[in-house]
């Protein structure tokens, strides 16, 4: 983590906004929601190739399993996945990847990009709270 306490201006913008990066733990879902946009944005190459394989997947009548495209992302692809770092309220660093957890995040995501594809999806924590609860 970098002490922003030096007089230091040579770290890029993105760093700095790391080492400020704290959350409650257990992850609230809005946290877990900024870690997979966070995640998708330093994984391009990974994001890409689970939605074309999606498409080619629907392309062919067949329902896209977004728990399938992660698997296959994390033992077949070869393509290096990047973590997210962040820290609790303690200070401990954890990191974010891809796991069984983002499957509805995953789904959704190619839904917003593919509003059209046969891709099935479960009520889920991280669908949009009535109540405005963010916390959840």
């Amino acid at each position: 983590m970098a002490d922003l306490d030096q007089d230091d201006y040579t770290l890029p913008l993105e760093a700095v906004m790391a080492s400020e990066r704290r959350y409650s733990v257990p992850l609230k879902r809005v946290d877990r929601m900024e870690l997979f946009d966070e995640w998708v944005s330093l994984n391009p190459d990974a994001m890409r190739d689970m939605e074309l394989a999606a498409i080619a997947i629907n392309a062919r009548g067949m329902r896209v399993s977004a728990k399938y495209l992660i698997e296959r992302e994390r033992y077949e692809s070869g393509i290096k996945l990047n973590p997210v770092t962040w820290h609790d309220d303690n200070g401990t660093p954890h990191t974010y990847g891809i796991n069984n957890s983002i499957t509805p995040l995953l789904a959704r995501w190619l839904l917003k990009r593919h509003p059209y594809m046969h891709i099935v999806t479960h009520k889920s924590y991280f669908d949009d709270k009535d109540d405005g609860n963010e916390e959840g």
